[in-house]
């Protein structure tokens, strides 16, 4: 068994053996019923959000420090934090120990030094405090919530992954190879986002920072070369090939994720089957943890397509009636409801028929991730991954001819669509508003369907049909990418939510929870 496998197995076996210490008497502890409400906010907020469950604590943190971040004390700011995490049920109550707050003090204070170094009033000094808050939340979460066992199994899949793939490229500097690798493999089998890559270079680039202090000397190399630091990070993160090695990455998640299943549901006996090439309990195992995350997915993705579509209603039905129905009865003067209805139901609906069409292979699949698994696991025949980045189309007349056939398809499919709903009695602006939600729920739609990805290590090329569907839905949904990039980013719900909502309501809670204990403690003394 080869020694990263062995550290994922040992790392999960560590994790889940009893605690041995005796309970701590010295927990930060909240009233169980202001938990309930905050935890309800939470719920509420966090359905407006567009983001992976797992990326949710580490958002929550962003958004305390972002609030409190201006406050000197930083004991005390970091006992504030934890509450608020443990009010919202984002870590347990009554476990936490009151130590954990001056490690997030430690933490806080190692910060503050780079915080200084910028200059507030300039678009790099902004883009350096948003950049900052994603090291720093991203590291507070690793401190409070260890991601030990996520961490092994990055390690085990980039070293199954860095001994099989050879790279046929010009494009990927070879010296940079094996960290677009390691990106790749963090965004691919742990679903890193940006402000979490962020940290873990970091921590690749200065190893010591991770248990450095404020006046360390790794936080004064940091601190002097700061924006050198920030680009050279991003740029690998940004990197022209990055998107491509994710892909190829993502390929092969799916093994890393059935082995990683059977190994902490027994640690013991998958290590022992490994160890003895038992392939028949391997495959076993392997077939019944990957029907599991087909059950996963289709659950995960039921909840998504839900919760999207409910958004994109309310906000549908909003723009509704502040802005199209008052257009026809003021300017207009009329009342046409079926353009109103059509464009308030059918953004919703359409998002639902695409998420939940969604189908996976599993009999070919699984076979396949069998495959790999052998191979990964060193029980079976060896594979050979080879990464190629496809023939660029960037340039030359047959680009110009190429694109000049992509503009034509998309006029005449918005053309065709216009007409349509023109002879249904749409106005100007209600077709516009079908338009321009199509192409937003066509992309997003798009990206839902997309997440199968990460389940699929067969190829998904959807021949015929696929192409034709290309051809005909591409340019719409390439709108609505461009849409969704270069619109205003701040999403009116949260921002209310964020800002009008959360200070007061986290102050009020603060004020009863003190009220409460206040109470406690006259009980007491009678």
């Amino acid at each position: 068994m080869n020694t990263t496998l062995q550290h994922l197995i040992d790392t999960i076996v560590q994790m889940q053996s009893p605690e041995t210490d005796e309970a701590q008497e010295d927990v930060i502890k909240v009233s169980d019923t202001i938990a309930v409400a905050a935890s309800v906010y939470e719920t509420v907020r966090n359905t407006l959000e567009y983001d992976d469950e797992h990326l949710l604590r580490r958002n929550a943190i962003r958004r305390i420090l972002k609030r409190r971040l201006g406050e000197i004390d930083s004991s005390k700011l970091a006992l504030k934090l934890l509450r608020e995490l443990i009010w919202a049920k984002y870590l347990p109550n009554k476990t936490i120990p009151n130590q954990q707050a001056d490690v997030v003090a430690t933490v806080l204070e190692k910060y503050k030094r780079m915080f200084g170094s910028l200059e507030e009033d300039t678009k790099d000094g902004q883009n350096g405090y948003a950049w900052l808050l994603d090291a720093l939340s991203t590291e507070i979460e690793y401190q409070v919530a260890p991601p030990c066992v996520d961490e092994s199994m990055a390690s085990f899949a980039y070293q199954a992954l860095k001994e099989r793939v050879q790279f046929e490229t010009a494009l990927i500097d070879p010296k940079d190879q094996d960290l677009q690798l390691y990106i790749a493999v963090h965004r691919a089998v742990l679903k890193s986002n940006r402000a979490t890559l962020r940290y873990r270079l970091l921590t690749l680039y200065y190893p010591k920072w991770r248990t450095a202090n404020a006046g360390d000397q790794a936080v004064s190399e940091v601190a002097m070369s700061l924006n050198t630091v920030m680009h050279s990070i991003d740029e690998q993160i940004t990197n022209p090939a990055a998107e491509a090695v994710f892909r190829f990455v993502r390929r092969h998640s799916m093994v890393f994720h059935v082995i990683g299943d059977i190994a902490k549901d027994h640690p013991e006996a998958f290590a022992s089957a490994v160890e003895s090439r038992d392939l028949n309990t391997l495959d076993a195992a392997l077939t019944a943890a990957a029907s599991e995350r087909y059950k996963t997915f289709r659950s995960r993705l039921s909840r998504t397509v839900v919760r999207a579509a409910f958004f994109l209603l309310l906000t549908k039905s909003i723009l509704a009636f502040l802005v199209e129905y008052p257009y026809e009865v003021f300017l207009l003067q009329t009342t046409d409801y079926l353009p109103l209805a059509v464009n308030i139901l059918f953004p919703p609906l359409l998002l639902a028929f695409i998420g939940l069409t969604v189908r996976i292979p599993k009999k070919k699949n699984t076979e396949m991730v069998l495959e790999e698994a052998h191979a990964f696991l060193e029980v079976g025949e060896e594979q050979t991954f080879l990464f190629k980045q496809r023939r660029p189309w960037g340039s030359g007349p047959l680009f110009a001819i190429f694109n000049l056939l992509y503009l034509i398809f998309f006029a005449l499919t918005v053309v065709v669509i216009a007409w349509g709903l023109y002879a249904f009695g749409f106005n100007s602006l209600s077709i516009f508003f079908f338009l321009f939600f199509l192409s937003l729920v066509a992309y997003f739609g798009l990206r839902i369907r997309n997440t199968r990805r990460e389940y699929l290590v067969m190829d998904s090329s959807g021949g015929f049909f696929g192409i034709l569907g290309d051809m005909i839905f591409l340019p719409i949904v390439r709108v609505g990418r461009w849409i969704a990039l270069r619109a205003p980013r701040v999403n009116i719900f949260l921002f209310f939510f964020d800002f009008i909502i959360e200070a007061p309501f986290k102050a009020t809670i603060d004020v009863i929870e003190s009220w409460f204990a206040f109470l406690r403690e006259k009980r007491e003394e009678i």
